[in-house]
């Protein structure tokens, strides 16, 4: 007869990984931190200073890294800015910053067992595994599936995970989710340090890996929730989504918040931060669209017109013959996945589709319009004001304009020269 596991989560499982989480947002709310320019991230000295108050900190002597060189603050702003406790906000200088929302008041409110459960929900739904999880292999699941079966205490070496003593991701290129998993308490590891040579992320980083009793617990768990079936950006990109906040849909599903409660102590889970549906946010949009510094022109929309709809308007006002394919590149990242495509083309998700007033845009919001794949068209388009309350206009309105046109086909002209 299978053992009844009797095993609960105490505070002291999980207070360095909220307490972590409550100092990085007490860090933003302070600071007022202006985000990096091209990368909308935390600075470099920002993240040194709040890399030396975190329990789960990066053993560093300067302020020489970019965020993504610091896993643990790298996942806690995504979960901030993923779970919607902040949000992005500018101004029409392009200074972008993180603001706080209401959930992050209903966050605060929350006790310790009700805040880890939160954040570990956010990590598995809505963090963007899918550079991981793309290539065909499943690194998570078989992370997850090896300390479900393995021992707290337990030692787990390269080979451990992928099962080859060759090849291990998990020790390498893939180490940034036992930072994860460590984060959230599942387990602690010994890094691989060289004195003579600077690892890559190619290099083995990892020696060992050694699970802890709540992370057998919870992968045990999390085993039996597959991340595919659950993780909203992966599930937007490959189709099958779920929306894991009804209480059943067809496939038995019920909100992953209720697979954790078992391990929890009876009656600490009432409280979570509500869900919300995506605000409709009215009035008149103003956008700069700039070919170079002095080539540009400012387009008035309604918060009802779509991404299609400021297509044409960018076209009209460069006097181009909308005969091409196009995309917006929403994070101004061409060929990035937060973007929306023609309706002619065969790529989703659809710029006729994407209301204007409806993609949660700010104030300062850089986006790239990418226009004729062939000739390669670039137009900078920043979001300079959102006026809410304003009676929108019917149609896109050209309200200044800057330069002159270039020709569409001018180098055709030049080659017959």
């Amino acid at each position: 007869m299978e053992k009844k596991n009797n095993y609960k989560v105490s505070e002291q499982d999980i207070n360095a990984t909220v307490n972590d989480f409550i100092g990085f947002c007490r860090f933003i709310d302070e600071r007022k931190l202006m985000l990096s320019k091209r990368k909308e991230v935390l600075g470099k000295n920002d993240l040194f200073d709040l890399n030396a108050q975190l329990n789960f900190r990066k053993d560093v002597a300067a302020p020489n890294y970019q965020q993504e060189s610091y896993p643990v603050i790298d996942l806690m702003f995504n979960l901030a800015v993923s779970g919607k406790l902040f949000v992005k906000t500018g101004d029409p200088k392009g200074n972008v910053y993180l603001k706080n929302t209401i959930r992050k008041a209903e966050f605060d409110a929350l006790n310790n067992f009700e805040k880890y459960s939160f954040l570990l929900k956010t990590f598995w739904t809505e963090y963007d595994f899918t550079e991981i999880l793309r290539w065909g292999n499943d690194p998570i699941n078989e992370m997850v599936l090896t300390m479900a079966g393995s021992r707290p205490g337990q030692e787990l070496d390269k080979g451990s995970f992928s099962k080859r003593k060759d090849y291990d991701p998990a020790f390498s290129y893939y180490s940034v989710l036992i930072h994860y998993f460590s984060y959230f308490g599942f387990c602690t590891f010994i890094p691989i340090v060289d004195e003579y040579k600077k690892l890559t992320k190619y290099d083995d980083l990892i020696k060992v890996v050694i699970p802890t009793e709540i992370g057998v617990n919870f992968c045990k768990i999390l085993a039996e929730q597959k991340i595919t079936a659950w993780n909203i950006p992966w599930q937007e990109i490959n189709g099958d989504y779920y929306d894991e906040h009804e209480e059943e849909n067809d496939s038995g599903l019920v909100p992953l918040l209720r697979h954790f409660e078992p391990v929890f102590p009876e009656g600490v889970l009432i409280n979570t931060v509500e869900d919300e549906s995506t605000k409709l946010i009215t009035g008149t949009y103003i956008f700069k669209v700039s070919l170079e510094k002095n080539v540009w022109r400012k387009v008035k929309l309604s918060f009802n017109h779509s991404l299609h709809d400021l297509h044409l308007a960018i076209q009209g006002a460069f006097d181009f013959d909308n005969d091409h394919l196009y995309a917006f590149f929403m994070d101004g990242k061409r060929y990035s996945r937060n973007a929306y495509h023609s309706p002619m083309g065969d790529e989703g998700p659809f710029a006729d589709e994407a209301i204007i007033g409806e993609l949660e845009m700010y104030s300062g919001q850089k986006i790239l319009y990418f226009f004729d794949y062939g000739d390669s068209w670039e137009f900078a388009v920043q979001l300079l004001k959102i006026n809410e309350g304003e009676l929108p206009p019917e149609k896109p309105e050209i309200i200044e304009i800057k330069g002159d046109a270039p020709e569409q086909y001018g180098h055709f002209d030049e080659d017959e020269e």
